[in-house]
């Protein structure tokens, strides 16, 4: 049964983004498509419970601080980034770069876990924290290890946005990619999401050898030199599968 108020209330809480990090009464009453006197009590009921804070300069509404408390506590929580942080932390130190965790979710990539040695965090707000699976090395990890009726219930679904000139938005070509990425143990994008990046990604598995999500190493297509690739290829598979064994996966079921 669903309790109309905590839906109202949670559909309040997902208008806000990145690009809207800021909304009014006004403007939440338009996107819920509800009155204001309604849309300010709700908006109260969460200032109260401090989901939402109040600009009083502007007078309008931003996420409060509840919400980043409860997701710190989720993120300190999750298995895989308790199994992952260390070796995470490892890889992105080696190779001064940006190295990340991110699970399936909803269709798409939801980013757990970030490391970034000497990189201006700021710079790559806009990558996450939920990317598209279809155009990151991140979602293509992850999607070359789901059943294969998983993954072609995924491409009849979604739609292949093209977020730049080199995101796949043709499904038969996608699909190909994955399947090659399958039999390569890893996937990898070259400015498909964010122009200038490229990214290693190799899946991680669970005890029950499903996958649990992936590990990502994140470079600049203009840093990388051909001749590490093979090396950061081989890196971000062990760190992948030592984070695996840790969350109990073993690559061969031993005979009792």
């Amino acid at each position: 049964m669903t309790i109309q108020s905590v839906q109202r209330a949670l559909e309040i809480l997902s208008l806000f983004s990145v690009s809207n990090p800021q909304l009014g009464i006004a403007d939440i009453s338009r996107g819920m498509g509800l009155a204001k006197p309604t849309v300010h009590g709700l908006v109260q009921t969460l200032v109260e419970q401090r989901f939402l804070q109040k600009n009083p300069e502007t007078r309008k509404y931003s996420l409060g601080f509840k919400i980043y408390e409860l997701g710190t506590y989720l993120s300190s929580t999750l298995r895989i980034n308790q199994a992952g942080t260390e070796i995470v932390r490892r890889l992105a130190q080696k190779n001064s770069n940006w190295a990340r965790i991110g699970i399936w979710d909803n269709n798409s990539v939801l980013v757990t876990l970030n490391y970034f040695p000497n990189i201006d965090y700021l710079q790559f707000q806009q990558l996450g924290p939920r990317v598209p699976a279809y155009c990151s090395a991140l979602g293509k990890a992850i999607l070359f290890s789901l059943p294969e009726t998983e993954l072609n219930e995924y491409l009849s679904q979604i739609v292949l946005n093209a977020y730049t000139e080199h995101t796949i938005t043709d499904k038969k070509k996608l699909k190909k990619e994955i399947q090659k990425m399958r039999s390569q143990g890893f996937a990898a994008e070259s400015e498909e999401y964010m122009l200038g990046l490229s990214c290693i990604s190799c899946p991680v598995f669970d005890s029950s050898r499903k996958v649990a999500g992936a590990v990502s190493l994140t470079i600049n297509v203009d840093l990388i030199e051909k001749g590490d690739y093979n090396r950061i290829v081989k890196e971000t598979k062990q760190n992948a599968m030592e984070i695996s064994r840790r969350m109990g996966y073993v690559t061969e079921i031993l005979p009792m």
